[in-house]
């Protein structure tokens, strides 16, 4: 069975075509969210057009509030989207049936099912970017909540005190491991500190990462900093759930020991039971595809489960 996967950003629009967790052929389109809400609309029918007629479904992972049993997209404002009927939409264009859900719940469903998560039945993801997304998987079945508003973890408050998230919260995660805490914290510390930071005209978490790595002691004291953060979240995640597996996605997810030490550091100290639990962290593996694969895998369940 071949399907469409999308994994519909506020930047691209990535497209494949789908076989057995395989993609077959892959697409990447902007979104053009910057017009309006409408033009989304028409990208996204362009980037399913040249495969509607061999594929058998079409499944899409989109940023956004989603109803996935209506099929609609209650809130997508990075999209200009508000009670979207997508799914009746392009099932009415293409003739196929159309699932949808939210792109962090598309891309924990291809880790579970192809990739880093694979033969774990409770699973928690959390994807780091620009901001800080979440999803899990308790008892084998996708938690989506009473509202679809499950797994936001980055707007998890773990300050009262703290910055203003671009939510209205004060002292959400996100505000603590995004790429702005990322980047304004080392346009901070370099001011004071030496670091060969200060060769780069325009850093990005990447290069604070390799450099971390290298052993340039601003960006260790960064990473030190984001995992400190991230092992209380995660910290507070296990005590909740109790996950068998939590798996870190996005970019810095690639940094390696300089993130995940200070991770389970800080986990020790916040978790209880944390000596006794049995859990591992491990970094997602299909990067890009992730999305793409659990939005097509998505499309082909017979019924939307949840707990």
């Amino acid at each position: 069975m071949e399907i469409i996967g999308l994994d519909i950003g506020g930047t691209n629009i990535k497209t494949g075509l789908a076989r057995n967790g395989k993609i077959l052929f892959l697409r990447s389109l902007p979104t053009r969210a910057f017009v309006s809400g409408d033009s989304v609309v028409n990208q996204v029918m362009n980037a399913v057009e040249p495969w509607a007629g061999r594929a058998q479904a079409i499944g899409i992972g989109s940023a956004g509030i989603i109803d996935s049993r209506l099929g609609v997209i209650k809130y997508s404002p990075n999209l200009g989207w508000y009670n979207l009927p997508l799914a009746r939409i392009l099932s009415g264009k293409f003739h196929k049936p159309v699932r949808i859900l939210n792109d962090v719940n598309a891309v924990l469903l291809g880790e579970w099912r192809y990739g880093a998560a694979r033969g774990f039945d409770d699973v928690f993801l959390f994807t780091l970017g620009t901001g800080v997304g979440g999803a899990a998987i308790c008892a084998g079945k996708m938690v989506f909540g009473a509202n679809g508003f499950a797994g936001e973890f980055g707007h998890a408050t773990i300050n009262f005190n703290g910055p203003r998230c671009v939510c209205g919260n004060r002292g959400c995660l996100e505000s603590y491991v995004g790429t702005k805490f990322i980047l304004r914290r080392a346009r901070q510390l370099i001011k004071e500190s030496p670091s060969r930071l200060r060769r780069y005209d325009q850093l990005t978490p990447k290069i604070i990462a390799d450099e971390a790595k290298k052993g340039d002691r601003v960006s260790r004291e960064i990473f030190e900093e984001i995992g400190r953060y991230l092992g209380i979240g995660i910290g507070n995640l296990l005590n909740l759930f109790d996950p068998a597996l939590i798996v870190i996605s996005g970019g810095i997810s690639r940094a390696g020991k300089v993130l995940f030490q200070p991770i389970h550091q800080a986990i020790g100290k916040t978790a209880f039971g944390s000596g006794v639990r049995q859990f591992r962290i491990t970094a997602g593996r299909l990067g890009d595809r992730a999305g793409i694969l659990g939005a097509a895998y998505f499309a082909t369940l017979k019924r939307i489960e949840n707990r």
